[in-house]
């Protein structure tokens, strides 16, 4: 049995269509979806990007699952069968369908287009902040805007997808989980080196060319993303979740949280309630 083909303008499941804008050939709209949403098998005509502002999912497609979170970039294929569910908080979403006209033309640059994948860096979560932004608070400059956003988003989708399949040797990997594993520990390049068997010079420079991001920033990320979840949707102290995460203290945490998302963790929290 096949998946209903749906748009993303048609209100269908339990959600709520908060705004939505056309621009050129992309339509952007901002949902939000309740606590326990069971959103069944379908698809959608167009091929869409989600960035996920808030809350958290599963989805199913094809074999596989994964679970979206705030700040990650979804890629999807028109026609893809997917399912969705999700937790208590909810979640929020832009969802942003491309025409099939631009598609076709993007293609054969944008080979991420073609398949379903998901992504995570600060500088896709400051696209999709900014998206948000213009979408919410337009002005006349906003259908430009949205729309050199949304190539932005594109493109470092694309960069990302091909530094992931890019390989790297095995002690790299061993790194990469090392820091994924304590986000609050404080781990220095040359420790970091030490285990893994190799000079810290080489460990950096690697680092960045299979990953696209120094060691430092992409723990700072890892940080910033981890604060984007549930904790600051919330009624934990700021403090308190900035210890969690493994920053010094609020203020710290305060400055990273602005210049990777353009809102202090206490306006963040403001637009998630």
């Amino acid at each position: 049995m096949s998946a209903p083909v749906l748009h993303f303008s048609r209100n269908c499941f339990p959600a709520s269509i908060l705004r939505t804008r056309a621009v050129a050939d992309f339509i952007v709209t901002e949902t939000r979806y309740e606590s326990f949403a069971s959103l069944p098998r379908h698809a959608h005509e167009y091929a869409c990007v989600v960035f996920v502002l808030s809350g958290s999912f599963q989805e199913r497609f094809d074999a596989h699952e994964r679970t979206g979170e705030p700040g990650m970039v979804i890629v999807r294929p028109a026609g893809e069968p997917h399912a969705d569910r999700y937790l208590r908080a909810g979640g929020r979403c832009l969802n942003i369908e491309l025409s099939p006209r631009w598609v076709a033309e993007a293609r054969t640059q944008l080979p991420v287009l073609d398949r379903s994948a998901a992504f995570h860096s600060n500088s896709l979560a400051i696209f999709g902040r900014r998206l948000q932004e213009e979408l919410t608070h337009p002005d006349d400059l906003s259908p430009l805007a949205i729309e050199s956003l949304m190539m932005s988003m594109l493109v470092e989708s694309a960069r990302a997808e091909r530094r992931s399949t890019a390989g790297g040797p095995s002690w790299l990997q061993r790194v990469k989980e090392r820091i994924q594993d304590d986000l609050s520990a404080r781990v220095t390049l040359e420790e970091l080196a030490t285990e893994a068997g190799v000079h810290p010079v080489h460990l950096a420079t690697t680092f960045r060319r299979f990953y696209g991001i120094t060691v430092a920033s992409y723990l700072r990320q890892l940080r910033i993303e981890y604060a984007w979840r549930d904790p600051l949707g919330s009624d934990a102290p700021i403090a308190a979740i900035a210890l969690d995460a493994g920053f010094a203290d609020q203020s710290h945490f305060g400055r990273v949280f602005k210049r990777a998302s353009g809102m202090t963790p206490a306006e963040y929290r403001a637009a998630v309630h």
